[in-house]
């Protein structure tokens, strides 16, 4: 009985929906990193360029208001 469950073609299946997936989430978490590192590479540039106003250092920076 065990082995009818195991070994048919749902099971094969469900098991290489289940990889498909896996591969999926673990592929879209990388861009979602690398899109991250890009924008925060973006804004240090920027502000190193003199484009954005910030107060602070470090941890602790803030981006200023054009008005401010």
């Amino acid at each position: 009985m065990l082995t009818s469950i195991l070994y048919n073609d749902m099971t094969y299946w469900l098991l290489g929906t289940a990889i498909v997936f896996t591969l999926f989430g673990r592929y879209t978490a990388t861009l979602r990193n690398n899109v991250k590192t890009v924008v925060e590479s973006t804004i240090d540039s920027l502000i190193e360029q003199g484009y954005i106003k910030t107060k602070g250092k470090g941890d602790n920076i803030e981006i200023l208001k054009h008005w401010e």
